[in-house]
């Protein structure tokens, strides 16, 4: 169930940037999240749906585009990439080692929010 305070948070940060610029509308909330984030997109759009009603939001799309995360290996020090497919099960591709350390695959942002100002509604 962290898809809710995750969503309430993002929300938040939607609408203090929208007001910031003036808008009276948001289409579309692009977010970048790393592969080692458990949770269910599904749901965020669903909570979004909800959390948004009567507000400058409603009717808007969540698109959450996943970033592949870097492990390094724990025995020859190779850096290499892990995907949401091959995370559990991935080895460092130049020895063979099966227990590598994350360096990323863990964050989450905005990269963008598709808005509508007034003139852009003339």
């Amino acid at each position: 169930m962290h898809e809710l305070p995750f969503t309430k948070g993002i929300f938040r940060s939607v609408m203090r940037k929208a007001e910031s610029v003036d808008a009276v509308g948001i289409n579309i909330v692009v977010l970048e999240i790393g592969v080692l984030h458990d949770f269910i997109p599904e749901f965020v759009q669903k909570y979004w749906d909800f959390i948004s009603r009567g507000t400058i939001a409603e009717g808007s799309k969540v698109e959450i585009r996943w970033k592949n995360g870097t492990a390094v290996c724990g025995q020859c020090a190779t850096q290499y990439e892990i995907t949401k497919e091959n995370m559990l099960t991935s080895v460092c591709p130049s020895c063979g080692y099966e227990y590598g350390s994350m360096v990323s695959g863990n964050e989450m942002k905005i990269v963008g929010i598709e808005i509508v100002r007034n003139h852009d509604k003339e």
